[in-house]
């Protein structure tokens, strides 16, 4: 048996003391409380049960808005950090591909200079050939000049008739003519031997020129393209280091809104708090009102009045009726459902609770719970985070009209809330006597709001 029940109002009051204990430590506003010695007294309140609680809601709605802001932030500044990250992955891959061709550039560039080397240095020797060629075509051509110089000055007559007249005989003047003749090819022979070795190595030295040209003409075009990539793999590293800026700064950023983000919840946690213990004394005002009322009614029955009243038979004030919200008759009131839970399984479900117990502050569908709390299991079970307290169920979900009301949606009083089950029924933590039911009308008492949440 859990406290309330066991000490009926009597533990209600020590529950009430209680809450306006931790409301007194908790809140500023309650700290002025003593000065007349009256909880709720003019002059320790500067307003009521319900603008307070308003006045938290606000608070909580503000700090929700702050927080939806700086989520929106974090999300958007955590896309900007992955589109940084994903560029400089970029980054890196296209630096790499450039170092990897500047490698292969340089490598390129070793070798033409071997080749170079190499080629200078057989322009060398060729140079070195050259000039010996030439020097010896120009010493045979000295000698040449020499032979024909002495032959014509060792010979006042001719020199072929020289040979014929000392011959001695046909044969041997003809050995002579012959041998002057042979001496005068052989000087032309090694004439042009000279003259072609000459040629051959200056054509060789043109070539060998030629070919250290095209090596030069690479080598320029190879650095030319050195330059590019140097320039591109700089570039691409200045802009990996102003996106690195520009990361710390975002990574700096989303560390203040997580801070904004953490300090909002507890904002939010905090009114959240301050309403539901706000409500609860509300509700309970509302119930010693009413429950005043019923002795006041049942005093009257038992001295002989002749007037009569029913009595008071759980959440819910106000005779029935419509609130003032214009919606309630509206009959374009009719949101579409928007999630996966019909409203069916989600009555089927809260029905079997009915018979369980009431019990003012409880959370548990089996062995207690109040009104709000009895809304609020319900809707968690599948998977809705909604408030903890009866009024604050006038802004969830979507307006909705009576007559276009349905199964599932949400039916909120003056002090209390139940589910609308269909044929004009609720089910609800109705009372402490009556516990969790499903018989009442729903217009049991005056409807300030209907909501859909599915």
């Amino acid at each position: 048996m859990n406290f309330l029940s066991r000490y009926g109002k009597w533990g209600k009051r020590v529950v009430s003391a209680a809450l306006v204990a931790s409301m007194a430590l908790s809140m500023p506003v309650l700290s002025e409380l003593g000065q007349e010695g009256t909880f709720g007294s003019a002059k320790a309140y500067a307003s009521s049960y319900s603008e307070q609680k308003q006045e938290a809601l606000d608070k909580k709605n503000q700090a929700q808005e702050e927080q939806d802001k700086a989520q929106q932030d974090l999300d958007k500044t955590n896309q900007e950090m992955q589109n940084i990250q994903n560029e400089q992955e970029q980054l890196s891959a296209e630096i790499q591909t450039a170092q990897k061709q500047l490698r292969s550039l340089l490598a390129e560039q070793e070798e033409l200079k071997v080749a170079m080397d190499d080629t200078q240095a057989r322009i060398d020797q060729a140079n070195i050939d050259l000039e010996e060629a030439k020097e010896t075509e120009a010493q045979g051509y000295e000698s040449m000049k020499l032979r024909i110089q002495y032959m014509y000055e060792n010979s006042a007559d001719s020199s072929i008739w020289t040979a014929i007249i000392e011959s001695n005989g046909i044969a041997d003047m003809l050995n002579r003519i012959e041998y002057m003749n042979n001496i005068h090819q052989t000087d032309r022979n090694l004439m042009k031997q000279y003259a072609e070795a000459v040629e051959a190595v200056e054509q060789l030295t043109i070539a060998l020129q030629e070919e250290m040209d095209n090596l030069r003409d690479q080598m320029e075009e190879y650095q030319a393209k050195q330059e590019k990539v140097e320039v591109l793999i700089a570039d691409l590293e200045t802009k990996q280091d102003k996106n690195e800026v520009l990361l710390t700064t975002a990574k700096a950023k989303a560390k203040e809104y997580e801070e904004t983000i953490s300090e909002q919840g507890r904002i939010i946690q905090q009114q959240e708090a301050r309403a539901a213990q706000l409500a609860l004394l509300e509700e309970e005002e509302a119930r010693k009102k009413l429950e005043e009322q019923q002795k006041n009614q049942n005093s009257g029955s038992s001295s002989g009045s002749s007037g009569s009243s029913s009595s008071y038979d759980g959440g819910g004030a106000g005779s029935s009726g419509l609130g003032s919200a214009s919606y309630l008759t509206d009959p374009d009131a009719d949101p579409a459902f928007t999630s996966n839970v019909s409203g069916t399984e989600l009555v089927n479900y809260a029905l079997q609770f009915v018979g369980n117990p009431y019990v003012w502050g409880g959370n548990s569908l089996t062995n207690g719970v109040d009104c709000s709390g009895f809304v609020h299991e319900i809707y968690e079970h599948f998977g809705f985070d909604l408030p903890r307290y009866s009024q604050s169920f006038k802004t969830v979900g979507q307006p909705v009209s009576l007559q276009n009301i349905k199964a599932g949606d949400i039916v909120v009083y003056p002090g209390h809330v139940a589910i609308y089950i269909g044929n004009g029924c609720i089910v609800e933590a109705q009372s402490t006597k009556a516990g969790i039911t499903s018989n009442r009308s729903v217009q049991c008492h005056t409807i300030t709001a209907i909501r859909r949440v599915l």
